[in-house]
């Protein structure tokens, strides 16, 4: 019996191991990647280099970007990746750098084992600036200027403002909002800013 659980727990321990990979990311150059793992997981990034990784997921067919932002110099982020799409790392910094990718179990949002109901919409920065957001539970994308970021939340889910060491609520989703819909967070920021 003690033969059967030491072997299953190498077995699982090997599993474990294989969930995660350490990604090399030469200076100023970018890598990319697709898994199969795309169909049923999520991609957790785990940056712990101090320099900020920029990320994008493009369409498989056209290339063409699906979803993008900056992951900061100490972050992580829940990603989702739709199967067959490429996931694209890039470092912008002077020196090579290694982030971690985990597959994480995908699971539908639920409150006390009803299903919620999730709205699939774009995360616009129209400015010419980083904004950084934490989105609890979910990830704390650094949205880069002039960019797009696919997200999939539940209603309710809350989406802030990073200020410094503080953080201010912008939105919540809710109703108002339709899968497809773009979201102008610059917007957003700058009418919080003349409160």
């Amino acid at each position: 019996m003690k033969k059967l659980v030491l072997v299953l727990g190498l077995l699982f321990a090997g599993f474990q191991m294989s969930a995660k990979e350490k990604v090399e990311i030469p200076a100023g150059q970018s890598v990319e990647r697709t898994y199969e793992e795309f169909a049923n997981y999520n991609v957790k990034l785990v940056n712990k280099s101090g320099k900020q990784v920029n990320v994008k997921v493009l369409d498989k067919n056209s290339r063409k970007q699906v979803s993008g932002f900056g992951l900061g110099p100490m972050g992580n982020a829940v990603l989702y990746v739709a199967e067959g799409n490429i996931l694209k790392l890039k470092n912008t910094s002077s020196r090579d750098i290694s982030i971690t990718l985990h597959f994480v179990e995908r699971k539908p949002a639920s409150v006390s084992g009803t299903d919620v109901e999730r709205k699939s919409f774009t995360l616009h920065n129209s400015s010419l600036k980083s904004i950084p957001l934490i989105i609890p539970g979910v990830m704390n994308p650094n949205l880069s200027p002039v960019s797009n970021s696919g997200v999939s939340l539940a209603l309710g889910q809350k989406i802030y403002y990073k200020k410094g060491l503080s953080k201010i609520l912008i939105m919540t989703v809710d109703e108002n909002i339709s899968d497809g819909d773009k979201v102008d967070i610059a917007k957003l920021v700058r009418n919080i800013k003349k409160r």
